[in-house]
C-alpha cells in the first residue's frame, strides 16, 4: 500500500521502521536519458516488507552519481511493465534479496 510516509528511525547507516523493526530498503532510478536537462531528477522509492507499505517520489541524483539498474536483465516488455506500476515495482523488488534491490 502506498503511503505519504510512515515512521523510520536511523539505525547506523540504514532506516529501520518504527512499527515492526524492518530494515527499510530503497530503489532509485532514472527515467530521463543522459542528455536530457532532466537527468538528474530521478524516481526514489522506499519500503517496509514487514508492514507492506511504500512511498514514491522525485529525488535528485547527481548525474555523475551511477545507479545500479537491477532490471537491466529482464526483457524490455518485463522491465517496461514494472516501471509503469510503482505497486508492481516494488513487489519485485522486495522478492530479490537485499543486496540485490
Amino acid at each position: 500500500m502506498k503511503v505519504g510516509s510512515w515512521e523510520t528511525r536511523q539505525d547506523g547507516d540504514r532506516r529501520i521502521c518504527v512499527t515492526c523493526g524492518t530494515v527499510v530498503r530503497g530503489y532509485q532510478y532514472r527515467v530521463y536519458p543522459a542528455g536530457s536537462r532532466f537527468f538528474e531528477r530521478c524516481i526514489g522509492l522506499a519500503w517496509c516488507s514487514g508492514c507492506r507499505v511504500y512511498t514514491g517520489s522525485m529525488v535528485y541524483v547527481p548525474h555523475e552519481e551511477i545507479l545500479v539498474d537491477v532490471l537491466a536483465g529482464l526483457p524490455a516488455e518485463r522491465r517496461e511493465q514494472l516501471r509503469h506500476s510503482e505497486r508492481k515495482l516494488v513487489g519485485y523488488l522486495d522478492r530479490q534479496a537485499p543486496d540485490e534491490g
